[in-house]
């Protein structure tokens, strides 16, 4: 995947101090904020001295594989591959410089692995197919290699974008949606709207609206980017408001009541909606959930929601389904649905502008040739499902959240997500017990690296979207940056764990 210039990190940091650090620097806001442009900083002094270093060795190893790749074109087919200039005896060596010859060669090896999966099905040897395989992971590796080294190097210590139609949800314009929606019409009133920290792929805000009798009643909103990193499924925010409101209503589970959903609503930019307000507070970010202090009862109860979660019937999202749902999910199996899913994620990732990625052409192909055999039925799954996305309260959960990745498969896939930290806070096996006696579906263990390979490659394709956004200027959200340099190298950690066993 391209890597982001010095310049726009630059640009972000300054931003953010701007807009964010210098007005409020004794507020929560301004805090994350500090903590964000440290890190940022951070990265840019590593690639003034140890970055250029790395490059200079990943792009001698890109070119090695460029020439095996070349070499297993001719086997299979007995032609020449067309080529391209090799990335190297280049004089300039500055990391802008370093960094188009990266670019270059990414597209390059791109290029030639997703040709030798397009050959795939004319190997009829099956060394030849393994050799195949693990040439593929070699790709994988390669483009993981910059992120792990630069991701593990301490930072050097020392003494002493154009806008589109609309814009942003304010005050007014969410006082003008809501009385076309609330009850009281036009005598109700937005008193209060204040931004709520945390995540990257939404906006989100607390609220207050006084009634025509002068109560106040608590909202919270929750806004798409202009932007967004995703467009597929409950990634649109419009889906992820009938799925919710048919849970709401059909089942038991602790979830938020979806109220007004604002779909191109004059002025404003992108589309947001109302609902209620829950109690309670998230127990830590997703980064920190392993060694965050979560008490026991608490992870208990989460294996008690996904119980339940996953034992709802289709019939539960009737609007949902009636608006959104593929023909085939009634009668899909588990196997056929994520056959059908994962060529929907590779049509998105190949049409829809996003950078090329040597790692993600790795794990279309991995996933494609591993999909388990599962003969029971999907269920709805959250996708997201772990400590950053709960509330508590007294040590009960009082909601779930941020239901963008929602989908219907494997009750798996959502196990395989919060494995790695639960694990950390009580044993997995008692974990899974509680499942299973809360009502949860039999499990096969064996083929949870299967789907948490595929929920990283779907927080591989977002992210990328969001590094796209971040490159071409479209936002200047300092959060995207995180993106770039923590989430996606843990995901790609992650599915390397679950494809090879070694990352």
């Amino acid at each position: 995947m391209r890597i982001s210039s010095t310049e726009k990190y630059i640009s972000l940091a300054l931003h953010t101090l701007e807009s964010s650090i210098v007005p409020e620097l004794q507020s929560t806001d301004a805090k994350a904020g500090a903590d964000m442009v440290k890190m940022v900083l951070g990265e840019i002094l590593k690639r003034e001295d140890f970055t250029p270093r790395v490059l200079e060795q990943n792009l001698a190893d890109g070119n090695a594989l460029v020439q095996e790749l070349e070499a297993f074109h001719r086997q299979i087919d007995g032609k020449q591959t067309g080529t391209t200039p090799l990335a190297t005896g280049h004089a300039e060596t500055s990391f802008r410089s370093l960094i188009e010859q990266h670019s270059l060669l990414t597209e390059r090896i791109a290029h030639l692995a997703d040709s030798l999966v397009a050959h795939r099905s004319r190997i009829a040897d099956p060394k030849q197919q393994q050799a195949l395989s693990a040439l593929m992971h070699k790709v994988a590796v390669w483009d993981y290699a910059y992120w792990k080294a630069q991701r593990e190097t301490p930072v050097p210590t020392f003494a002493a974008p154009e806008k589109g139609p609309g814009g942003p949800l304010t005050r007014e314009r969410l006082e003008a949606f809501l009385r076309t929606q609330h009850p009281d019409g036009e005598r109700c009133s937005v008193v209060e709207m204040n931004p709520i920290p945390g995540g990257f792929a939404k906006q989100t805000f607390r609220v207050t609206v006084k009634d025509a009798s002068g109560k106040l009643e608590p909202l919270i909103v929750r806004k798409c980017d202009p932007t967004p990193m995703g467009r597929m499924g409950c990634f649109l925010l419009d889906q992820e408001f009938y799925l919710i409101k048919d849970a709401f209503k059909n089942s038991d589970l602790p979830l938020a009541e979806p109220l007004y959903l604002a779909k191109d609503f004059p002025g404003v930019d992108a589309t947001f909606y109302a609902m209620s307000p829950l109690p309670g507070t998230v127990p830590s970010t997703f980064l920190g959930g392993a060694t965050a202090d979560i008490p026991e009862t608490v992870i208990l109860q989460m294996a008690e929601f996904m119980a339940r979660l996953h034992s709802l019937k289709l019939d539960t999202y009737p609007n949902y389904l009636e608006r959104f749902g593929h023909p085939d999910l009634y009668t899909d199996t588990v196997e056929s649905c994520y056959r059908r899913t994962i060529k929907e994620w590779k049509q998105y990732f190949e049409t829809s502008g996003h950078l090329p990625s040597p790692f993600v052409s790795y794990l279309f192909d991995w996933l494609e040739q591993n999909v388990p055999k599962h003969t029971s039925p999907p269920v709805l799954i959250h996708g997201d499902f772990n400590v950053h996305n709960i509330l508590v309260e007294n040590e009960r959960i009082t909601g779930v959240l941020d239901w963008e990745c929602a989908m219907f498969g494997a009750p798996e896939q959502d196990l395989a997500y919060l494995k790695q930290i639960i694990s950390h806070h009580i044993e997995w096996d008692r974990f899974l017990a509680h499942y299973r006696a809360s009502g949860g579906p039999e499990i096969d263990e064996a083929s949870m690296d299967f789907y948490m390979t595929f929920a990283s490659m779907r927080m591989c394709v977002i992210f990328n979207r969001g590094v796209v956004n971040l490159q071409s200027g479209v936002t200047r959200d300092i959060r995207y940056a995180v993106v770039e340099m923590e989430l996606t190298p843990e995901f790609m950690r992650q599915s390397l764990m679950c494809t090879t066993g070694t990352a």
